[in-house]
């Protein structure tokens, strides 16, 4: 229930203005003769002598309510978005195996701190399809594009380092992840490439998999994981080739990301989630009905019963 005009309450003070003058009337009553004096002052009339009274007080309240134009009904909200389809590309190449992220007071493997962060990109994406491939010396499709993001937290469980192979094919991982978002109809489609190292095995050359997302519209952004290796040591297992992701980012209208530490990687991931939001429409619209009808019923009633009573039982002497 709402009042479409509510500041028509501001009348009820009327109300305590007729007490007032009710009050003061019943002190002031004048007997037109002594057989008035010899009237019964009790009993059931004497009792409901205060009934018109409060017929009428009701009749007006009811009255100002009606004038606010109480509604009844409810408010409806659609909530439409066209998310995007997103397939995450992780290596899982055995250098993944590096412990130089820390997470918290532990210094797990690169491929667990991921793992950790990409759940957080999930969860703030509840409207997208989310797929995931992974991809070493091969690559394959570890979870399809799925809205149940329940489900994909248990395939991300299941992601070990070598499961794919120990060596590293970008390429075929690109593929991989188009031939995913080939067959749908999104309005946007996007990969996220995440690697360590260099191109070093596959089928598929990386620059030719990103001219094929260009064609088919997937723009994809590539992050080189990995701390940096301190200056005057060697390169170790730091074989990133950021060239590359570099050139792949710019072929498909994407950008490249370089995360060297944990909060560099999750920084990297928010970036791109603000990068890829989606706008959010919210259509209301109101269903209401008047009520003031049964208000005005009511008092109608109660200011013809006063009347009739006036006439009848309780009927006033003229004064």
């Amino acid at each position: 229930m709402r009042l479409a005009e509510p500041w028509f309450l501001l009348l009820l003070p009327v109300v305590a203005l007729l007490y007032g003058l009710y009050r003061r009337r019943r002190l002031a009553v004048r007997f037109p003769s002594l057989r008035v004096l010899k009237a019964p002052t009790s009993g059931r009339l004497a009792k409901l002598r205060h009934l018109p009274f409060i017929l009428r007080c009701v009749a007006v309240t009811t009255v100002i309510v009606a004038l606010a134009r109480p509604q009844s009904g409810e408010t409806h909200s659609e909530r439409t978005a066209e998310g995007l389809d997103i397939v995450l590309i992780l290596d899982t190449s055995r250098s993944m195996e590096s412990r130089d992220y820390v997470w918290g007071n532990e210094r797990p493997n690169r491929l667990a701190v991921v793992k950790r962060v990409i759940d957080d990109f999930i969860a703030a994406r509840p409207s997208d399809r989310i797929g995931i491939v992974v991809f070493g010396s091969e690559a394959f499709t570890q979870a399809p594009l799925t809205l149940d993001h329940q489900v994909l937290y248990r395939f991300i469980e299941h992601i070990q380092i070598g499961m794919a192979g120990d060596a590293t094919a970008i390429g075929d991982g690109l593929i991989t992840a188009i031939n995913r978002l080939k067959p749908v109809q999104a309005k946007s489609k996007v990969a996220i490439l995440l690697t360590d190292g260099g191109n070093n095995s596959g089928r598929t050359d990386p620059m030719a998999a990103a001219q094929v997302a260009a064609t088919m519209g997937v723009k994809v952004y590539t992050i080189g994981v990995g701390a940096n290796p301190p200056p005057g040591q060697g390169q170790g297992d730091f074989d990133l080739d950021e060239k590359t992701l570099k050139d792949i980012a710019a072929a498909t209208k994407g950008r490249y990301f370089r995360a060297a530490d944990t909060s560099t990687l999750v920084n990297v991931y928010q970036t791109i989630d603000q990068l890829e939001k989606v706008k959010v429409t919210v259509d209301s619209y109101a269903l209401y009905e008047e009520e003031f009808a049964a208000f005005v019923a009511v008092a109608l009633a109660c200011l013809a019963l006063e009347v009739l009573l006036g006439l009848t039982r309780l009927r006033r002497l003229p004064t």
